[in-house]
């Protein structure tokens, strides 16, 4: 069964290997050209889900915001996931004070998007994640207030690993602080 909502990424005709990082597409082996790993793919039977490949663990790296978009029905807010990879690969990642960050964060943040995914009453909760969090995240991060947007995103994280009972191992957490 498709739990990923039907994304470009999740479909086994999407070549992850063949990445434009700047406008997060990858090549369609079916279709040809390349297409954003957050668009709505093709109707079956072109469209065919690969359940062994975790959409969350492509290189898009903001996990948990897709998770909250596939949850309410936002897959295709391009608008905002842009401004979010343009916040890690041209902020945050360009800034060794937030490896660590990044580094936990590609840790938990699959986990946490695939239990947001499969909670069955995560609607709820994610519409209001989206509106305490990710709409002031997005607002910090247009007035360039990037600390803060950082904060208030990990806060947010912070409260999923306390509802969903994630917590980094000791082998991941000196991984992290390599």
């Amino acid at each position: 069964m498709d739990t990923y909502g039907g994304c470009c990424g999740s479909c086994i005709h999407l070549n992850v290997n063949d990445y434009v990082r700047t406008k997060d597409n990858c090549k369609c082996t079916l279709r040809g050209g390349y297409h954003n790993l957050h668009e709505r793919a093709c109707p079956r039977p072109m469209y065919e889900y690969d359940e062994n490949r975790d959409y969350y663990d492509l290189n898009h790296r903001w996990y948990i915001v897709t998770a909250i978009f596939t949850v309410l029905g936002l897959n295709d807010n391009y608008e905002c996931i842009n401004l979010l990879h343009n916040f890690r690969n041209n902020i945050l990642s360009k800034d060794s004070k937030y490896d660590n960050v990044l580094a936990e964060y590609d840790i938990v943040g699959p986990v946490l998007a695939k239990n947001l995914i499969e909670d069955e009453d995560s609607i709820e909760l994610c519409k209001k994640l989206s509106q305490v969090y990710l709409i002031r995240v997005l607002d910090l991060i247009k007035e360039e207030k990037y600390d803060d947007a950082l904060n208030l995103y990990t806060e947010m994280i912070n409260l999923l690993k306390v509802i969903y009972n994630v917590n980094l191992t000791e082998e991941e957490s000196k991984t992290k602080n390599r």
